[in-house]
């Protein structure tokens, strides 16, 4: 009996350096996740700030009744419904692919002899914006992954209770831009650093 226990408190000895490790390991993990999450929520709000002044010009162009405008105004208010921040990945997807169907069918109109003002430079904007919202989630979906990976092992079995899951934000951006920025690659570009776009949250 003895023996057993000693045994056992050389094994919680030997563990504890380890559990300790794990504990900060876990930590990390999920602070990384935390503030990725706070930039996504930034760079959601900034773009939101703009797309007020967006749709109103887009529908003085082109008509409140325009499928591309009215497709717009749907996105919007459904981002701004959402309660989650799985629900708000998808919806700003929806946005983004929204906002690029107003410019493409304003470049349309150009190309047509209409009228483009100042929205051309105002959409630029927003497609960097839209850069940032990309490159929080990409890093809140890898530290996540990190995070979930390092929980699953062995030695965090003692600390699930204070370690819950976490879920990826699910974001992609369409592939294709219709209209591209001057100077500044999309998320999906070979040449695009999501590193510079971070710092300037």
């Amino acid at each position: 009996m003895m023996w057993s226990m000693l045994i056992v408190v050389v094994l919680l000895v030997c563990l504890a350096p380890f559990l300790v490790i794990r504990f900060n390991q876990l930590s990390l993990g999920r602070s990384l996740c935390a503030e990725a999450r706070r930039q996504f929520d930034a760079a959601r709000a900034t773009r939101r700030g703009l797309l007020p002044v967006f749709q109103a010009e887009a529908s003085r162009l082109l008509g409140s009744s325009a499928p591309s405008v009215t497709a717009l105004e749907a996105a919007v208010a459904t981002a701004s419904s959402a309660r989650s921040r799985t629900d708000a990945g998808a919806a700003e997807h929806a946005v983004t692919d929204a906002v690029r169907a107003v410019a493409v069918t304003l470049r349309e109109q150009a190309a047509a002899g209409g009228t483009v003002t100042w929205l051309k430079d105002l959409y630029g904007q927003l497609e960097e914006h839209e850069t940032h919202i990309s490159a929080s989630v990409r890093h809140h979906n890898a530290s996540v992954r990190s995070y979930m990976r390092r929980r699953r092992g062995l030695l965090s079995l003692p600390l699930l209770g204070l370690y819950r899951p976490l879920q990826e934000i699910e974001y992609a951006p369409s592939p294709i831009a219709e209209v591209t920025v001057s100077g500044a690659p999309s998320p999906g570009a070979e040449d695009y650093r999501p590193g510079p776009v971070a710092e300037d949250l």
